[in-house]
């Protein structure tokens, strides 16, 4: 799982350097007073002394160019002994805009998946969210991806497809596929309670009938369990069309469906 260690002891700096990245800090009086010092990513492989320079070291290949104005801010701020409540909530700023940058495409893209309101049909089961096609979402990139929102250049093309096969990605995706269905089941009940189904089952066979009722059922069902919501109105209305439904069946077929 992913760790973050803090250390004091310089034998880490040995022992854990075939670490991924590492950030040696040093005398914060020396990075204060040496700003190109501190503002460096630096290799890996460079961390092979105890006696390294404080920085960043990496195995990492960025796909983004590096921000300059948000480095130059806050080794401005350092230098100028900013609070460092202040300087964390600009860094704090800067990495909720960018992924904000990084997330609109996404969610603009999750929403076209959306089935219509229109296109939800009472006497069909809930529509799904379409599948995620990541080579459609790519092709979208050109016209409407995060350089709308962000200045920062690079590679943002490589930088998807990575998150693609993250578990970042997978834990983001099945939560918005749970919510998006979760609105759609909701959608469905609505239109089911607000549909005409005494007029639809009068020319259709018992079967069909029972069939009707069993997902009504299912929908009171989720409204119960989702009551927080789902409209009083509409669970009113659906328990209304249930009643009416199985009043409309043979006395001992009603029996059975109450039990």
């Amino acid at each position: 799982p992913p760790v973050i260690l803090g250390v004091t002891n310089p034998f880490f700096a040995k022992t854990l350097q075939h670490w991924p990245h590492i950030i040696r800090i040093g005398d914060m009086g020396s990075i204060g007073s040496s700003p190109k010092l501190a503002n460096k990513v630096k290799k890996a492989a460079a961390l092979k002394t105890l006696d390294s320079n404080p920085g960043v070291y990496t195995r990492y290949k960025s796909y983004l160019t590096k921000d300059k104005m948000i480095l130059k801010r806050l080794m401005k701020g350092a230098a100028l002994k900013r609070p460092v409540e202040a300087q964390n909530a600009i860094l704090r700023r800067h990495l909720l805009e960018l992924t904000q940058s990084f997330m609109i495409p996404l969610e603009r893209y999750v929403a076209s998946l959306m089935p219509l309101q229109r296109n939800i049909s009472p006497y069909k089961g809930p529509p799904k969210l379409r599948p995620f096609d990541t080579d459609k979402f790519i092709e979208t990139l050109e016209h409407s991806g995060p350089q709308l929102t962000s200045g920062i250049k690079g590679d943002w093309e490589s930088l998807y497809r990575r998150f693609f096969l993250s578990p970042n990605f997978e834990g983001w995706y099945y939560q918005r596929q749970k919510e998006v269905n979760q609105k759609l089941q909701l959608l469905h009940l609505e239109a089911l309670s607000s549909a005409n189904l005494s007029e639809w089952i009068i020319d259709k066979e018992e079967v069909e009938i029972v069939d009707l009722i069993l997902k009504i059922k299912e929908k009171l069902t989720f409204a119960s369990l989702n009551h927080g919501i789902v409209g009083k109105e509409s669970v009113s209305r659906l328990q209304k069309q249930l009643e009416d439904i199985v009043s409309t069946l043979p006395e001992d077929l009603q029996t059975v469906i109450k039990t």
